[in-house]
């Protein structure tokens, strides 16, 4: 509530009995609006008063009155009337009544009312109580909206649609026959069959059916009724009955023929709720009056239902970030505003839903932890819909208040943008498989889980062109390769397809896109060597939890890469790939199992020990102590530090810096299991990847483990002393090679992910140190050179000064070093180091330097030994992630 008051103004007998005269004339006692008349008034003589409103933001559709409660607050003896009016308001803006007769506090209701033709947008005005001369006022943010349709369907887009449909598009085509497809047939409520067959509809799923079939059959309708209202008519009639039996009320009674609000916890806004909203915009003009009312009745009910602390506000609510969430923030969207001006409840609504949904809770978790994109609940799962959920209810809110949330000049909301680069970055190069974290369920299709849907794709694209972004043309061309290389798996419902669709789009060459991306929000990261199919690719993810930890849909895999070249992949996300066929459910469970079992002191129930990440385990004997790995912890709750710190591409290597993974584990009894984990990670284009670890453990007693997933046997090859050599076949292809260069003498353990399955489709191969020393350095490369011949001989190098460790990559196609610190994690390198390497023309990249600094850099060559030497002060300078890169050549000579 906004309340502000004028003091008091002087009392002059004489001005008052002007004020009388005029009165008993006609005159007005106080000052109204141009759109509000003049009214006789009684002054009052003494004191001040104050004026306050409750709500005091409204939102309304233009040519409708919408009330809210006014409070006169008087002091210092005031009574009298107090003439009302609205100042810095548009014409034709009103409100009634026009006088308030004040005898202590006083409240009464007010009727604001724009015209038909004021324009739609969002208006910060005054209103502006007087009584002879004094005066008092109080803010009032008024949201004027479009006529129905106000939803997405505005004069704009509507005509954009008709054109195509006039036009015969494919899109239309397949719209109209999925409208056609009801017609003729009947429409169950929500408590009977819920898989008829066509022409009759059920609810499917919780809804399921019902949504993309009331929105086919209203989007068919408002394409034809201006041309052939004829045509149109039976759309209608089908829509608006499909509407009516999702409104239908649930009772708790026998013969209830409504469904529950909150069945599986309220799952089901996503359907009937953002239902029963865009259903009411588009099919206004054929709802009775009655019928109006027990939509928003119903909708109303349903939302109370989600918010009740007794109902999903526990679970669902508390939280603004999971698929339950998603849904119930479209569906209030559209509710509130689609209601506006016949529903008693939706100014509420819309308050909320901006002021407390949206600003308070949304707006900056999504700048914070999605900010550049991403879904944490699996791309394969509850991704597509919930990307779809957050974004459409931003331009709702543009197309019936003009309000525009993503320029928000304060508090901007990019994420309907932000996740087109996210969704191009981390599909695969072979563009038929997506980056599968975090929970993906086994299917019955021919094409696995991870297969990316087109329908997500078509959304985005449609939302990018509607906000003129000019990432459009790029994303327009990426659409159409992504729909060729998986067939056009899973499409969008037909009315989002023509929505959203445009055959005529620009479009732009994908290789004008970046080769590697950072979200910061999740802290993930793409990076590749071209934009060809058959790229080599990493993803990678280091950030706090993200997901609604009651939600459980992200994984435990904080600190793990995948590495794919082409559609080959070497390094796998073990929870998405074990639930591809055969078997796909049976492993679903184990890796549920895996991650949420309760436990038991078995390794693979409640330890979420699959990932490709650090691990230490309390044993005894072969029996497990305490729950180890990851836990589903938070910045707000936990004080989580884990983040990306360091990312860079030079063109030549993209660099990576993940610290405080620690903050990701669980603890056991009375110390952590984890008390320090650094990744590092050196990608050096086209085709090998350096990880560099550095770990410390709570205690000598506990078991350290470095742990990799492959999808394949790993079969151990030839390596230099000290070291291991793994390589992998897949599908008949090379898919690469690990090596393991420290610790020194590691011993490495393959199991099978998990063991009894048959086929077996992940190898977990474990790495341990050859001690038992609480801190540890891990060097490991990976190469995804495409044939066995091209992996590269990997060999620590020779440090003679400074804490640093490295490696010499040496292959037929270049030779490349790379020296990481032995320090502490952020903290820079001293002094001057030096080391020595074969002789060979080699790139060297150094990291964890001072930043943006300059160093000398000689070499020494001493048979067939170069010694390189770096020190600071000179002209070879590092990046701004404090990495220097430079050339030598066989003989000695240092280039940039």
């Amino acid at each position: 509530m906004k309340t502000l008051t004028i003091g008091r103004a002087a009392r002059v007998a004489f001005v008052f009995g002007l004020l009388l005269l005029l009165a008993a004339c006609g005159g007005g006692g106080g000052s109204g609006s141009s759109s509000n008349p003049t009214t006789p008034t009684t002054p009052g003589t003494t004191g001040s008063f104050t004026l306050s409103l409750s709500p005091s933001s409204l939102a309304i559709g233009a040519g409708a009155g919408i009330p809210t409660s006014l409070t006169v607050t008087p002091s210092g003896g005031f009574s009298g009337t107090v003439a009302l009016s609205l100042t810095s308001a548009p014409s034709g803006i009103s409100i009634a009544p026009a006088t308030v007769s004040v005898s202590g506090t006083t409240t009464v209701q007010i009727t604001v009312t724009p015209a038909a033709s004021v324009t739609p947008g969002t208006y910060s005005v005054n209103l502006q109580g007087t009584s002879g001369s004094i005066s008092a006022s109080t803010g009032l943010t008024l949201t004027v909206e479009q006529a129905h349709p106000r939803l997405i369907l505005d004069a704009s887009t509507l005509a954009t649609l008709r054109a195509r449909a006039a036009a015969n598009t494919p899109q239309w085509q397949a719209l109209k026959a999925a409208c056609d497809s009801l017609i003729g047939g009947t429409v169950n409520y929500p408590t009977q069959n819920a898989y008829p067959n066509l022409p009759n509809l059920g609810s499917g799923y919780q809804g399921e059916s019902y949504l993309p079939a009331l929105l086919n059959e209203a989007m068919c309708y408002q394409v034809l009724v201006s041309s052939n209202p004829t045509a149109a008519a039976p759309y209608g009639a089908k829509a608006v009955d499909i509407l009516m039996k999702m409104s239908t009320p649930y009772t708790t009674g026998s013969g209830n023929l409504g469904e529950n609000p909150l069945v599986d916890d309220g799952y089901a806004i996503r359907f009937y709720g953002v239902g029963f909203g865009l259903g009411y915009d588009w099919l206004y003009n054929l709802l009775t009056p009655t019928q109006r009312q027990q939509v928003y009745t119903t909708a109303n009910a349903w939302l109370t239902a989600f918010e009740d602390p007794n109902g999903a506000a526990n679970f669902e609510y508390a939280q603004p970030q999971s698929n339950y969430y998603a849904g119930y923030f479209h569906a209030k969207a559209v509710i509130a505003l689609a209601t506006q001006g016949d529903n008693s409840q939706a100014s509420a609504e819309w308050n909320d839903w901006l002021n407390n949904q949206f600003y308070a809770r949304v707006q900056p978790y999504y700048q914070k932890h999605l900010l550049g994109g991403g879904w944490p609940e699996g791309f394969a799962n509850y991704a597509p819909l919930g990307i779809l959920n957050m974004s459409l209810p931003i331009r709702e809110v543009m197309t019936a208040t003009g309000t525009n949330l993503i320029a928000g000049s304060s508090a901007p909301y990019t994420y309907p943008l932000d996740i087109a680069n996210y969704v191009m970055q981390f599909t695969w190069p072979s563009l038929n498989y997506f980056d599968d974290r975090d929970t993906n369920h086994a299917n019955s299709n021919t094409q696995p889980p991870g297969t990316p849907a087109v329908a997500m794709f078509q959304q985005i694209a449609g939302e990018l062109a509607y906000w003129k972004s000019p990432l459009a043309p790029v994303f327009n061309q990426y659409l159409q390769a992504v729909t060729a290389a998986t067939s056009n798996f899973s499409p969008a419902d037909p009315w989002l397809a023509f929505l959203e669709v445009d055959p005529n789009a620009p479009t732009a060459p994908i290789n004008t896109l970046p080769l590697s991306y950072l979200a910061p929000g999740m802290g993930a990261v793409a990076a590749r060597s071209d934009w060809t199919t058959g790229a080599t690719w990493m993803s990678f993810r280091a950030g706090p939890y993200v997901n609604n930890p009651a939600q459980g849909e992200e994984y435990f895999d904080q600190g793990s890469p995948a590495l794919v070249r082409g559609g080959t992949p070497l390094l796998v996300n073990a929870g998405g790939w074990l639930v591809h066929n055969p078997n796909g459910t049976a492993d679903e469970n184990e890796v549920y199992n895996d991650n949420y079992g309760s436990f038991n002191g078995t390794v693979y129930q409640g330890n979420r020990q699959l990932y490709n990440i650090f691990y230490v385990r309390n044993m005894s004997g072969n029996t497990v102590v305490s729950p180890y790995g990851q836990g589903a912890y938070t910045t707000e709750s936990n004080n989580v530090r884990t983040q990306v710190t360091g990312f860079e591409d030079s063109g030549s290597y993209v660099y990576v810096l993940a610290t405080h993974l620690e903050d990701m584990y669980r603890s056991f009894s009375g110390s952590p299991a984890v008390s320090s984990w650094t990744r590092e990670i050196v990608y050096l284009r086209p085709s090998r990847f350096v990880v560099y670890d550095r770990t410390t453990e709570g205690s000598s007693s506990y078991d350290q483990y470095m742990a990799w997933a492959f999808p394949a046997s790993p079969v151990a090859g030839t390596a230099p002393t000290g070291e291991n050599l793994l390589g992998v076949t897949y599908n008949n292809q090379f898919a690469g090679a690990m090596t393991t260069v420290l610790p020194a003498n590691a011993t490495l353990a393959t199991t099978p992910l998990y063991p009894g399955d048959n086929p077996v489709k992940v190898y977990q191969v474990q790495v341990r140190p050859p001690n038992s020393n609480v801190n540890q350095q891990w060097l490991t490369v990976f190469d995804l050179s495409p044939s066995e011949s091209l992996v590269a001989v990997d060999t620590p190098v020779t440090v003679t000064q400074g804490a640093v460790t490295g490696v010499q990559l040496a292959a037929s196609d270049g030779n490349s070093v790379v020296i990481f610190s032995t320090g502490t994690p952020g903290t820079p390198v001293s002094g001057t180091i030096s080391y020595s390497v074969p002789a060979a023309a080699a790139q060297h990249v150094i990291t964890e330097l001072q930043p943006s600094t300059g160093y000398t850099v000689s070499v020494s060559t001493s048979g067939g030994t170069q010694a390189v030497t770096v020190s600071p002060g000179g002209s070879y300078t590092t990046s701004a992630q404090g990495v220097l890169y430079f050339n030598v050549s066989a003989a000695g000579t240092v280039s940039s």
